[in-house]
């Protein structure tokens, strides 16, 4: 089968992005020729999920993966072909098993990186020791926080874990997606999940990202969304289960 190109890393700004669903699902069909996107923002499955119906209803020629980026205690977590949301600040592998529970694909993205909140070697030593259901790493990632360690996650991955290769722009914005993909044999979601689950998908990055390609303006908006308003959702998302119960009569 002919490969097929697959962003698996899309912020929307219903999460720390600065795109709409609507421009996004708009940009993907007319812009770019990937057949696959999944839609993961911050601890935030919703947005995909309406990405997903729109997609079907207005008959794109594309498909559109549900997922969300979890905030672990290790480091952050790609969590794919979810129906239901899996809880924040657990540990990485309780929440590799609750994505594994339903079905779901995890990878690890922007691993080993310093520069944003992301899983370190030893973690990923441990989750492949004990077997954990990990399925990707993302190699190909166009941000500098995808680039500090890109190379050596790469090299470590083809020697030690052997984990599916995978590839997303991690754009907040429209002009960055698809700069990074997974290519996969194919063309459906299905197919992509096979692939992932086969361990044979390839990563690829068209180009990196650079801050100046932004805007000072637009860029300083997208960080306060990051550093501001996304923590304070997850705060208050997580309020009501750090309550203690009521006394007992």
């Amino acid at each position: 089968m002919a490969p097929s190109k697959a962003d698996l890393h899309v912020h929307t700004d219903l999460g720390d992005g600065m795109m709409s669903i609507d421009e996004l699902l708009a940009h993907v069909e007319h812009h770019t020729d990937l057949a696959c996107l999944a839609i993961t923002d911050h601890d935030e499955l919703r947005s995909s999920h309406r990405a997903r119906d729109l997609a079907v209803q207005r008959g794109l020629r594309f498909q559109v993966v549900p997922g969300m980026e979890v905030t672990t205690r290790e480091g952050h977590l790609l969590a794919l072909f979810l129906e239901s949301p899996v809880p924040s600040l657990r540990s990485l592998q309780e929440t590799v098993e609750a994505v594994h529970r339903q079905g779901g694909i995890s990878v690890v993205p922007h691993p080993m990186s310093w520069l944003t909140h992301s899983v370190g070697q030893s973690t990923l030593d441990r989750l492949a020791e004990a077997g954990a259901p990990l399925h990707g790493l993302e190699v190909a990632n166009p941000t500098y926080a995808g680039q500090v360690a890109g190379q050596r996650v790469l090299e470590r991955n083809r020697v030690r874990y052997r984990w599916a290769e995978t590839g997303g722009s991690d754009a907040h914005f429209l002009r960055f997606v698809g700069l990074a993909y997974t290519l996969f044999p194919g063309r459906s979601a299905e197919e992509l999940r096979d692939s992932l689950e086969a361990g044979t998908t390839q990563a690829r990055l068209v180009a990196p990202v650079r801050p100046s390609q932004v805007g000072a303006s637009a860029l300083i908006r997208q960080q306060f969304r990051a550093l501001v308003v996304q923590p304070l959702r997850l705060f208050r998302r997580m309020m009501p289960l750090a309550r203690p119960f009521p006394p007992q009569p």
